[in-house]
């Protein structure tokens, strides 16, 4: 995507937000208590209209010009008021949904660009509290995700809070994602695209513990196919099946263990409490190939408030994951993604093992709007225990939260690396 177009799409969506604002904070006339039903009888005298502080501090005007946190309120305030009415407007304003559908903008994961997701769902289904979803998602770069989810509540147990039975099946088409050799020092030049189609059917149990406290198991069947990208310099004309475990896809059973502990909310404009999420997995092939492999995955992330209000905060973010076997390659955890390492190229590095971090601080500019910077570090190796202090790579950058809603952020990243730089749109960020 080119420079102006990523610019271009910032610019609308920005407007598209200011739009949404204004329509929440905007209340009826009629909604509106006057001043003479809220004051005192001996009060109702003419307010005045002289300014508590006659003029400004000295040199006002260039001293909240030079100020770096002032930038973001010039350059954002014309769109905010140009706006406000309007054919945008009168598109944006909250209107009832449908009572069994959801709709909204997400993708599928890393590069996939963004589109619709129309969502059939329902809640109570046969009258017995079956929550039936079936999410139907295609983005603009031509990335396909459809499926299908169902939960059965069961008794509740006397160890648990609630117990349900679940079932799933998706298929998910990714047309052109990157692939740079497999190592931490992989690199720029070896770049070629692959495309996977998977299908996939799962089941399984899951346990609400308590108020944050969640397991569960499942058993998933997957059939991954790896053909030929949409455009690019394909995997299979540059790599050999040798270097690449998958080469060609594989079909994979796995069994899952999970076990969850979740404190974190969004409330008042701002990300609070916590996720510690870890996973444990057997996976093998099912249809003769050779793919078989423990996975250890463990995500972290926590929000420090510096401030009672939460208007500065420190976010902390962490990923450890270990491959134990012969993993195929796109099994394998990644690093060059909008959670990690972002500033670098899409799926940069990849191997059985890795890990990073972030770190980031957070400044709220308007009551609607937090500025942040940010530091990521991560490095892959083929285990563990080949980790070093010294094979760290960096990205850094900052990033913006528009709040469209209280519990509703849209985030816009822009990260630099030793090697390029990407700008990150998300209608979802939980980080």
């Amino acid at each position: 995507m080119s420079v102006i177009l990523r610019l271009t799409t910032l610019t609308i969506f920005v407007s598209m937000l200011a739009i949404h604002l204004h329509a929440q904070e905007s209340l009826p006339p009629e909604e509106i208590p006057s001043a003479e039903s809220t004051k005192p009888a001996e009060s109702l005298e003419p307010a005045s209209t002289e300014r508590i502080v006659e003029g400004r501090p000295t040199l006002y005007t260039i001293k909240r010009v030079l100020h770096p946190l002032s930038w973001p309120d010039a350059a954002l305030r014309p769109v905010f008021k140009s706006s406000e009415s309007g054919f945008i407007n009168r598109l944006l304003v909250n209107k009832p949904q449908p009572k069994y559908v959801r709709f909204g903008v997400t993708g599928v994961g890393t590069g996939s660009g963004f589109g619709p997701v129309v969502t059939p769902f329902h809640n109570n289904a046969l009258g017995k509290g079956i929550q039936i979803e079936a999410p139907l998602l295609y983005t603009y770069r031509g990335y396909e995700s459809y499926q299908f989810k169902a939960s059965v509540p069961l008794a509740t147990q006397s160890l648990v809070e609630t117990l349900s039975f679940d079932l799933g099946t998706a298929y998910k088409s990714r047309t052109m994602d990157q692939f740079f050799g497999i190592g931490n020092d992989s690199l720029v030049g070896d770049e070629t695209q692959f495309r996977t189609v998977t299908r996939e059917a799962s089941a399984g149990f899951t346990a609400n513990v308590n108020e944050h406290w969640t397991t569960g198991v499942w058993g998933v069947f997957r059939s991954i196919g790896v053909t030929e990208p949409a455009k690019g310099l394909s995997l299979h004309d540059h790599f050999s099946s040798s270097a690449v475990p998958g080469f060609s896809g594989d079909s994979l059973g796995s069994v899952i263990f999970s076990v969850g502990r979740n404190t974190q909310v969004v409330e008042d404009n701002a990300f609070k409490g916590g996720i510690d999420q870890l996973d444990l997995s057997f996976n093998n092939s099912v249809r003769g190939g050779d793919s078989r492999y423990w996975r250890y995955r463990f995500t972290s992330q926590h929000f420090i408030p510096l401030t009672s209000d939460a208007r500065k905060v420190i976010a902390v973010r962490a990923l450890l994951e270990g491959n134990q076997g012969r993993v195929p390659f796109f099994d394998m955890p990644i690093l060059g993604t909008a959670s990690t390492l972002r500033g670098y190229e899409n799926f940069r590095f990849r191997d059985k093992s890795a890990l990073a971090l972030t770190v980031e601080y957070r400044y709220r500019i308007w009551p609607r709007l937090d500025w942040g910077i940010f530091m990521d570090q991560g490095q892959v190796a083929p285990h563990l225990g080949d980790m070093g202090w010294n094979q760290f790579h960096s990205a850094y950058g900052m990033r913006l939260f528009v709040w469209a809603k209280p519990t509703t952020p849209i985030s816009f990243d822009y990260g630099r690396s030793g090697e390029t730089w990407r700008l990150y749109v998300n209608f979802s960020p939980r980080f």
